[in-house]
């Protein structure tokens, strides 16, 4: 594994694992410990996941011995993080669904990697994305009836190009009324919201090495250089600058603005 300044130690193991803990003083990481960890994705709290982790990780997280090869170890460990974190995250009042796809998604991505640094990185980041998602549904549990129907259908047709028109036949409201609702309740217009949950899943796609254009065209975006340039416009970044810093595999290179 690469030193990233992280101290993830195996705990000893052998016929008397409790006796050979106590002799070497290397026992796992406290239940209370863990617990304060993922006590912070329950309550929607990204930067108390970011604060502890860091803390944690410098200090030392102490795990049980699960393989004997070093990668599948690591493996292991991040699955149940993954594991414990969307039930937390359920916990909180993230829909089940949403989680239990969340934590499939992790998983799988968790398989495919090849370096156990790699893998600790990509928990830190994971764990800090679903608590903002706690977080947010957290939030919306806030809002009226209409504005959650909307946020719903939204989130079931992101992949369409959806519409004031379509909200407002949803909700059986007029456009005029629904927007107006709609910004007293969340602070931004329905395309000002549409638009930030079309690029936040963009990020995960580019993320998993998702190609331009295939991004834009699956979000429903005019073009590949329209999404190119709302993506740097709201993360300060092009898509691929932001796939590179998260370690995302190689996607071709980005079409000229």
């Amino acid at each position: 594994m690469k030193d990233d300044g992280y101290r993830i130690l195996i705990a000893p193991a052998g016929d008397d694992p409790v006796f050979a803990q106590r002799e070497e003083g290397i026992s796992h990481t406290p239940y209370d410990t863990e617990r304060a960890f993922y006590s912070r994705i329950r309550a929607g709290d990204p930067e108390g996941v970011r604060r502890l982790l860091e803390s944690y990780l410098s200090g030392g997280i102490v795990v049980g011995r699960m393989s004997h090869d070093p990668l599948t170890q690591m493996k292991y460990f991040a699955v149940c993080c993954v594991a414990l974190a969307c039930r937390y995250a359920i916990a909180g009042g993230l829909g089940e669904q949403e989680a239990f796809n969340f934590s499939d998604k992790c998983i799988a991505r968790i398989d495919a990697m090849t370096d156990g640094g790699e893998i600790v990185g990509f928990l830190s980041r994971e764990a800090q994305r679903l608590a903002a998602m706690v977080g947010e549904s957290r939030s919306a549990a806030a809002y009226s009836p209409p504005v959650r129907k909307c946020m719903a259908y939204i989130a079931r047709n992101l992949h369409d190009k959806i519409t004031l028109a379509d909200l407002s036949r949803h909700t059986g409201l007029s456009p005029g009324y629904l927007s107006r609702l709609f910004r007293a309740d969340t602070g931004e217009s329905v395309h000002g919201y549409i638009l930030g949950r079309k690029l936040e899943a963009a990020k995960s796609l580019v993320e998993r090495g998702g190609k331009m254009g295939e991004t834009a065209y699956a979000l429903g975006f005019s073009s590949e250089s329209h999404f190119i340039a709302l993506f740097k416009k709201r993360f300060g970044v092009t898509p691929a600058a932001w796939a590179k810093r998260r370690g995302a595999p190689e996607g071709e290179p980005e079409g000229e603005i």
